[in-house]
């Protein structure tokens, strides 16, 4: 297979598995209402996937440097399908939240597996466009959703549209198995070349590392809320119908998806390479999304439309761009095992920002607060980010490998 037929075969299977897992995030309106929920509630869903991600997330990078991007993807995409159907036939909250749980366990390996087939199949140079359409998976599946499951939910009951999207990613499990392999000059492993945990510890007494990771957790606080209330927002707010609210929710989507692919091809064209300028400028749009939303009822109707695309583009754009800066840091060698410390981050951000925003919201009583707190942590990572050393070795052919020193800042990143 071609490198593109891969890279197209992993989008997919990355956004089938974040249809599912995410349907929740569409569906709050009708979530809300069914099971009688307080809107503090309503942003324990997203969390309960995201636990079990974070739970699994260093054990998936293991996995999927030992087993290899076949068997890793194609098993996490049939547990989140699993746990996702059994989500939809929970009789309460607590189960639907403990089935969620369950999905997220198979949710955590979606990124080390498919990042490791983004630097097994790409030359450096072209990893920054490849990995932000692989992460284009991530915002398309949600955009599907946004604008499938409430009309399916309408017609047919949430449960019926959640268990519909849980499906979907049992067969694109069985599509995975089926299909994907891996390039031939790294399909067999040397028993040398196994990775240890224990190895991390090389990483992680590096600052500049840590301060990448911490990036990460700060921005997914962001990026969940506004998954986790965009919609409540827009129907609250503006007083529009649940299925509009998805709409709002879809257009914040095709934000993402879009900065995803701008910011791969920017950060390998005009900036040499480097990720974290994309990163830094993402940060900034955001904040200023974010607090234009805290308006509220101030904000003229035409606007809400492009801030919902703006706020997107700010709550997932950075996404690409950040693996692809923690695939880089850790190479072809630890690609895998670094990527699934940086979801384990990521990741815990979404158990901090659906909950947090919750309780600002019900405290208040209003979405300003919780929406200038995300501008504000957004204007933190702009800030904090670009100051590290150096972390990525490159030179005048493109090769990376982490940066043991300082070098000149035009050829690293």
């Amino acid at each position: 297979m071609s490198r593109w037929a891969i890279l197209a075969l992993v989008t997919a299977a990355h956004g089938f598995g974040a249809l599912a897992v995410l349907a929740v995030a569409p569906l709050a309106p009708f979530l809300l209402d069914s099971l009688q929920l307080t809107r503090a509630q309503v942003g324990w869903f997203l969390p309960a996937v995201y636990l079990g991600g974070v739970l699994m997330s260093l054990p998936a990078g293991w996995l999927t440097d030992r087993l290899g991007v076949r068997a890793t993807l194609g098993l996490g995409q049939f547990v989140i399908g699993v746990g996702v159907i059994l989500a939809a036939l929970g009789a309460n909250l607590a189960a639907c939240l403990a089935c969620l749980v369950f999905a997220g366990f198979g949710f955590s390996v979606l990124n080390p597996s498919s990042g490791k087939a983004v630097v097994e199949w790409f030359p450096p140079r072209r990893r920054g466009v490849a990995m932000g359409i692989k992460q284009t998976g991530l915002t398309l599946g949600g955009l599907t959703g946004a604008l499938t499951l409430p009309p399916l939910a309408l017609a047919f009951g949430w449960r019926i549209a959640l268990a519909a999207a849980g499906t979907l990613s049992l067969v694109s499990a069985a599509l995975v198995a089926l299909v994907y392999r891996s390039p031939a000059v790294t399909a067999v492993a040397p028993a040398a070349a196994r990775v240890r945990v224990g190895e991390l510890r090389v990483f992680l007494r590096r600052p500049g590392v840590l301060v990448v990771l911490f990036s990460g957790l700060v921005l997914s606080i962001a990026q969940s809320s506004v998954l986790a209330y965009l919609a409540l927002y827009t129907r609250e707010t503006f007083a529009v119908s649940a299925v509009a609210a998805g709409q709002f929710l879809a257009l914040a989507q095709v934000g993402g998806t879009t900065g995803r692919l701008a910011w791969g091809a920017i950060s390998d064209r005009l900036f040499g390479g480097r990720r974290r300028p994309g990163v830094v400028v993402n940060a900034l749009m955001g904040a200023g999304a974010y607090g234009a939303l805290a308006l509220g009822a101030w904000l003229p109707a035409p606007l809400v439309i492009p801030l919902a695309v703006i706020a997107g583009a700010g709550a997932f754009g950075w996404v690409g761009l950040y693996f692809a800066l923690v695939a880089e840091i850790g190479g072809a060698r630890y690609a895998g095992l670094l990527t699934g410390v940086a979801v384990a981050f990521a990741w815990s951000g979404v158990l901090v920002g659906p909950p947090g925003f919750g309780l600002l919201l019900d405290a208040t009583g209003a979405y300003t607060v919780p929406w200038l707190v995300l501008a504000a942590i957004s204007l933190a990572v702009a800030v904090t980010l670009p100051r590290p050393r150096p972390l990525v070795q490159r030179d005048e052919r493109g090769f990376t490998g982490a940066a043991a020193t300082p070098l000149p800042s035009e050829a690293t990143e």
